[in-house]
C-alpha cells in the first residue's frame, strides 16, 4: 500500500527490508549475511575469503550455529592446505566480519557472543621477493605449460605492485596516457586504504594490458580471469619449481618484489615507493627500509666533510684515534 508522507504530498513506498524470509523472520544464514555484505560494498577480496568460508562450512549454516570449533577446524584446514598464517588470518577477517554483522543486530539474529578467533602473528620483518633467477624459471615453466595468461597476470603484479584483487577490479578506462610524461599508466580505484593512486607502466606491463584491451569496451575488466584459477595455477608453478615448502613464495610476494626492486635500486625513496604501494602509512613502507642501506651510509660523507678550519681530517681521525 502506497502512503501519503505527513510532511509533504509525495507518495512514498514502505521500505523493503531485507534479509527477511516470506514468513517474516529473518534468514539467519551465514551466506545471507555474506549476500548482505557485499550487496553494501564488501571489500572484493574479503568477500571472495566469505563465500569459500560460507561453501567449508555449508551453505545452510545459520550464523548463531557457528563456534570456536568451525573457526578451529577452518585454521587446521588452511594450514593443511599449505596456507601462510597472513592467508589464514584473511580468513579470520572474513569470518570476524560476518560474525559481528549478526552479533551487532541482536534483535535480528539473537546472538549473545561472538566465538574467539584465534589469530596467528605474521612475520611481517621478513619480506620474500623473487630472486631474478626465480623469475626466469617463472617463465620458462609457465611457457613450458603453454600458461602465458597467467604468467602476463603474475609479472604484471610484480611491475605494478598491485594486490591481487586491486588487478582483477581493472578496467580498459583505467588504463590512462600522460601526455606531458608520454607515460602510460593505471589508476587504481577502491583501494585497501580507500585512496585512489597512480602506477606507471613499465615497458613489459604496458605490453601486457595493450595486447589484452584490444576491442574491448571501457567498462571492461583488462584481467578476465577466476580469483582461485589463479591462485591454483600459482601453487601448481610453484610445485613445479621446487619451493611448495617455501610457505613465503606467494602472489603476494609479487607485490613485495615490487617495492624490494625499487628499494634496491638507490632511485626510490621510501615515500615514494609508498605511494606506489598505497601505503596509509610509513611505518608500512619502512620493512623495505634494510634494503637501502645507501640511504643511511651516505650521511657519513657529511660528517667526513663536517670539519673545523684548518684542520685535515687526517689530523683529526689520528686525535680521535689516540683519545
Amino acid at each position: 500500500m502506497v502512503k501519503k508522507n505527513q510532511w509533504s504530498d509525495q507518495e512514498v513506498t514502505p521500505l523493503v527490508i531485507n534479509n527477511v524470509n516470506a514468513d517474516g523472520t529473518v534468514d539467519k544464514r551465514l551466506i545471507s549475511i555474506c549476500k548482505k555484505l557485499e550487496t553494501d560494498g564488501w571489500n572484493d577480496t574479503q568477500a571472495v575469503y566469505g563465500r569459500m568460508i560460507c561453501k567449508l562450512f555449508g551453505d545452510d549454516i545459520l550464523v548463531t550455529e557457528v563456534t570456536t570449533r568451525h573457526i578451529d577446524a577452518l585454521k587446521e584446514h588452511l594450514l593443511a592446505k599449505g596456507r601462510t598464517v597472513a592467508t589464514v588470518n584473511r580468513y579470520f577477517s572474513a569470518i570476524s566480519k560476518m560474525l559481528k554483522h549478526a552479533f551487532n543486530r541482536p534483535d535480528e539474529y539473537g546472538m549473545k557472543s561472538v566465538p574467539y578467533i584465534p589469530w596467528g602473528n605474521e612475520n611481517n620483518a621478513r619480506v620474500r621477493w623473487v630472486e631474478p633467477k626465480e623469475e626466469r624459471v617463472m617463465i620458462d615453466v609457465m611457457t613450458a605449460r603453454k600458461k602465458v595468461e597467467y604468467l602476463n597476470f603474475f609479472l604484471f603484479l610484480m611491475d605494478t605492485g598491485l594486490r591481487k584483487g586491486e588487478a582483477l577490479k581493472l578496467t580498459r578506462a583505467d588504463v590512462k596516457y600522460d601526455e606531458v610524461s608520454k607515460i602510460k599508466y593505471i589508476l587504481v580505484l577502491d583501494t585497501k586504504n580507500g585512496e585512489n593512486r597512480s602506477v606507471p607502466l613499465t615497458n613489459r606491463a604496458r605490453a601486457i594490458v595493450e595486447d589484452l584491451v584490444i576491442g574491448r569496451e571501457e567498462g571492461d575488466v583488462v584481467f578476465n580471469y577466476n580469483y582461485w584459477t589463479l591462485q591454483n595455477q600459482w601453487e601448481d608453478m610453484r610445485e613445479i619449481m621446487g619451493l611448495e615448502e617455501d610457505k613465503e613464495f606467494t602472489l603476494h610476494c609479487l607485490r613485495h618484489t615490487f617495492a624490494s626492486r625499487l628499494a634496491q635500486s638507490g632511485k626510490a625513496d621510501l615515500h615514494r615507493i609508498g605511494i606506489l604501494m598505497g601505503h596509509k602509512t610509513l611505518a608500512m613502507t619502512k620493512r623495505y627500509s634494510h634494503l637501502m642501506p645507501h640511504h643511511t651510509f651516505s650521511v657519513v660523507d657529511i660528517l667526513n666533510n663536517d670539519r673545523l678550519a684548518g684542520d685535515t681530517e687526517n689530523q683529526l681521525d689520528i686525535i680521535s684515534h689516540k683519545g
